[in-house]
């Protein structure tokens, strides 16, 4: 919902930051403020507390805070831990850390990306949360550190202290085969992503930066829902009714995410997911002003469920139609605004739900971690199989020349180290639910809009956790689909999820060798494979599906990086 950027340089003046850098992010105000040790800008977009009084950077005589997030309930928490009544959650943030009293609020409903700088003592504190909902990337080598929203400001601020990133060919080769980068990388030597739920601590005098936790130690480590060691205050007890319980905390979790100042529209494809969240909102006098649908012909979709919902309950609804757009120029600004080549095509469909819900407010509810929380991908019925860390293309398969040792995927799982404290749907939530996040923030906020998910809410996913594991709570989405049942009974469950379907198959397969773009990206793409890894593409291979996917972005990722 916001973005910082903060820079310090060991030998060189600090020198000012551009304020149209993170603008999309925060078109609401700009501060910066410079130390002499260090240099930091916050741009803000307002979702509570409309007034200059939550401008940042959040300032004492002694600290200062640069913060992209949002905790919902931040007027419960202040009374419950401080008997003091916070105009917005960024005096809460602020006042907890002055406090060194993090850890009391660090698990609440939210999520966050924060720097706290000290100073006379020239250091800083920053966090990350457990989902990793809102992102922070650094550059940090032995005489500048840079850290911010977005890993492309980076490489631009870099450039102004005399150091050229270039393109990571090895993070290219990691996407081709996993259509996502794991372990920190980012597409920029230098890069670095930090790792959910960890910590950022800087010293400028000793000029040094250390984890909390690295990428390793994150997927290795037990789930933070899991953990048993935090007092928890789960809505429900072990005599209630499963069913109740999930109920009552998935009320609470919706009722959170429309906490809000400006105003609030829900993505509706008509599935569960989406279903249920725009039902608890209408049933609990839940203001949104409408529910934004995307649509193609090329597939059957859930329109018409989500046409029918409306209707019965009086539902205003706006449907964007994906057969009218550019493909193209919606890949363009997608990999622009992720950074990055896009892993799914349904980035091109958050990017249009994005751009059209940007014409009447700032929040827009989302379904997303659904699937993670309640075991609803199709998949999960075999519990073998997973999303997470998938090879989506063998080099082998296309190339020639495609020798490489054991990555760091593969390290991990040796010995099945990884599966002692985690289960495949937790690696999921460590590694595909995350990609999803990740696009979600970055194609979201290039249209400044903040996406929220009453799913992926902490008490909610520790709550369903503990009562699946117990037995009490079955897997899957039958669950949700009762709750459904009580406000909607004529509600009908489809046989194959659809969800946001966007036709890039389609689209593809119709405009390949007849758009000359298209065919210069695809060339472009080859031409990089074959001259940075050496990779020759073998005689008789037809381009398509998800080989097209992966070469249409890397083409264009690499055109953006000349431009």
């Amino acid at each position: 919902m916001c973005g910082y950027l903060f820079v310090s340089s060991r030998n060189k003046k600090t020198l000012e930051i551009d304020q149209q850098l993170l603008k999309h992010r925060g078109p609401d105000h700009s501060e910066e403020v410079d130390l002499n040790w260090c240099r930091s800008r916050h741009w803000r977009l307002s979702i509570q507390d409309l007034t200059i009084h939550s401008n940042q950077p959040y300032s004492s005589q002694d600290n200062f805070l640069v913060y992209n997030g949002e905790l919902y309930n931040f007027r419960e928490i202040g009374e419950s831990l401080y008997s003091r009544s916070f105009q917005s959650d960024t005096q809460l943030l602020f006042h907890s850390l002055e406090q060194d009293d993090f850890d009391s609020i660090k698990n609440e409903s939210g999520f966050y990306s924060f720097l706290f700088i000290d100073r006379k003592k020239r250091k800083f504190f920053g966090a990350r949360d457990h989902f990793g909902k809102k992102p922070m990337y650094f550059f940090h080598d032995n005489d500048l550190l840079i850290v911010a929203s977005e890993d492309s400001v980076i490489k631009k601020v870099a450039k102004q202290y005399g150091k050229k990133l270039q393109i990571d060919n090895s993070a290219i080769e990691h996407y081709f085969e996993y259509k996502d980068l794991h372990f920190g990388k980012t597409f920029l030597e230098g890069i670095r992503e930090l790792a959910p739920g960890s910590t950022l601590e800087f010293d400028f005098d000793n000029w040094s930066l250390i984890e909390g936790i690295s990428w390793k130690e994150y997927y290795l480590s037990t789930p933070f829902y899991k953990k048993k060691n935090r007092d928890s205050h789960t809505l429900g007890n072990n005599s209630e009714n499963p069913l109740s319980v999930l109920k009552t905390n998935l009320f609470n979790a919706v009722e959170k995410r429309f906490l809000a100042d400006v105003t609030v529209q829900i993505a509706l494809s008509g599935g569960v997911d989406s279903t249920l969240l725009a039902l608890i909102a209408k049933f609990n006098d839940k203001f949104f002003s409408r529910a934004l649908t995307v649509s193609s012909s090329s597939r059957p979709s859930e329109l018409k469920k989500s046409k029918f919902l409306c209707d019965s309950f009086s539902i205003e609804q706006s449907v964007i139609d994906f057969d009218s757009l550019d493909i193209l120029d919606l890949l363009k600004e997608s990999i622009l605004a992720q950074g990055g080549p896009l892993s799914h095509p349904h980035a091109l469909a958050i990017y249009a739900l994005t751009k059209e819900a940007a014409k009447k407010g700032k929040v827009l509810i989302t379904g997303e971690g659904a699937d993670e929380l309640m075991y609803g991908y199709e998949h999960h019925k075999n519990e073998n199989t997973t999303f997470a860390f998938v090879q989506h293309n063998d080099p082998k398969e296309y190339f020639e020349n495609t020798e490489s040792g054991p990555n760091e995927i593969e390290e991990i799982f040796s010995g099945d180290s990884v599966l002692k404290n985690n289960n495949l749907r937790d690696l999921e939530v460590k590694t595909h639910l995350l990609s999803l996040l990740r696009r979600n923030d970055r194609i979201s906020m290039r249209n400044s809009m903040e996406l929220r998910s009453s799913y992926l809410d902490f008490m909610l996913f520790k709550t369903v956790t503990d009562l699946q594991e117990s037995g009490s709570l079955g897997k899957g989405k039958e669950s949700l689909v009762k709750i459904i049942e009580i406000f909607f009974d004529q509600y009908e469950v489809d046989k194959e999820k659809i969800g946001f379907y966007v036709p890039f198959d389609e689209w593809f397969n119709k405009h390949k060798g007849l758009n000359q773009a298209l065919d210069a990206m695809i060339k472009r793409a080859l031409g990089f494979l074959r001259d940075e890894l050496k990779w020759n593409l073998k005689k008789g291979v037809e381009i398509k599906n998800k080989l097209a996917w992966v070469l249409v972005n890397i083409g264009i990722f690499l055109d953006l990086q000349e431009g």
